[in-house]
């Protein structure tokens, strides 16, 4: 498992890291992202967005629609919220897995509740809150 921990002083900073992240992933990717409420998940995922040629101001959290679609960038985007998901079989009820036979970026926000069902590789990155404007981020690769 490789981590690389990194400081972010504001949102902008917060989004340039999610881009950076985006850019050298290999397709297609699954990136779970984890967080309190709050910590800029869907900030770090507009970045994701930007690096893909999509307009960040497009990206919106899909906590109660679940799944967020993004087509129009260079790949797609795939942008899922497990929030308010109990049960795996409620994950593989809405497509998971076949969103993970696609050719592009599968980003899911609180995706660590299920992270005993998932297979690496994959990335895990943890948004900590330190301050009003300052977070750490941990990004984790884990693979096989």
């Amino acid at each position: 498992m490789e981590i690389v921990l990194q400081r972010s002083h504001s949102e902008v900073e917060t989004r340039k890291i999610g881009e950076k992240l985006v850019c050298s992933l290999t397709l297609p990717a699954l990136v779970l992202l984890q967080g309190e409420l709050g910590a800029g998940k869907t900030v770090f995922v507009k970045g994701m967005a930007q690096g893909l040629g999509i307009d960040p101001e497009e990206v919106r959290s899909p906590t109660f629609a679940l799944i967020h679609e993004y087509l129009q960038g260079r790949v797609p985007l795939y942008h899922m919220d497990f929030y308010r998901l109990e049960r795996w079989e409620e994950v593989v009820h809405l497509g998971f897995e076949e969103y993970l036979d696609k050719e592009g970026v599968v980003v899911v926000e609180w995706g660590d509740k299920f992270l005993s069902f998932l297979t690496p590789p994959f990335w895990v990155v943890e948004i900590e809150v330190i301050a009003p404007e300052e977070r750490n981020i941990t990004v984790k690769r884990w693979i096989q």
